[in-house]
């Protein structure tokens, strides 16, 4: 018997997915040869929406309900919107790796929310599983050193 104190076991499945989703993206950046900056915007970008997804999800909320209030939120949220959809249909190639990453990033949450895992955990894990992708992708890549072309 274990004093286990998560509700559920933790959800393989769902950080199985995000693993091999930065796999992905992963073994795409080392296939077009990115430069360095590229690879730390990305551990940025992973460390930012595991932070996104887990502690700061309240305090966003919070800003968000307030910046809507007024005239000009809603005008820069509209402004926003439609360079980001421009952005989005420039860049799809991009886009598709970012979309697909959050929404395994989503789902392995929401499993471990279900799980009972306290954020900080949630954070960790999360970022864990992340640099783990994309050092599997990578490493994928180095051994098997096929061409994308």
């Amino acid at each position: 018997m274990t004093n286990s104190p998560l509700k559920k076991p933790l959800p393989v499945i769902s950080l199985a997915l995000l693993v091999a989703a930065y796999s992905t993206l992963s073994w795409w950046l080392y296939q077009t040869t990115a430069p360095w900056a590229v690879w730390a915007f990305v551990f940025l970008f992973a460390v930012f929406q595991a932070l996104l997804l887990t502690t700061l999800s309240d305090g966003l909320r919070l800003f968000i309900r307030k910046w809507l209030k007024s005239d000009i939120g809603y005008f820069s949220v509209v402004a926003l919107g439609a360079f980001s959809i421009t952005i989005i249909l420039t860049w799809f190639h991009i886009f598709e790796y970012v979309l697909m990453i959050l929404g395994a990033e989503l789902l392995a949450r929401l499993e471990l929310q279900t799980a009972g895992v306290k954020q900080w955990q949630m954070l960790g894990l999360l970022t864990a599983m992340s640099f783990l992708g994309l050092g599997v992708g990578w490493l994928l890549s180095d051994l098997l050193a096929t061409p994308l072309r």
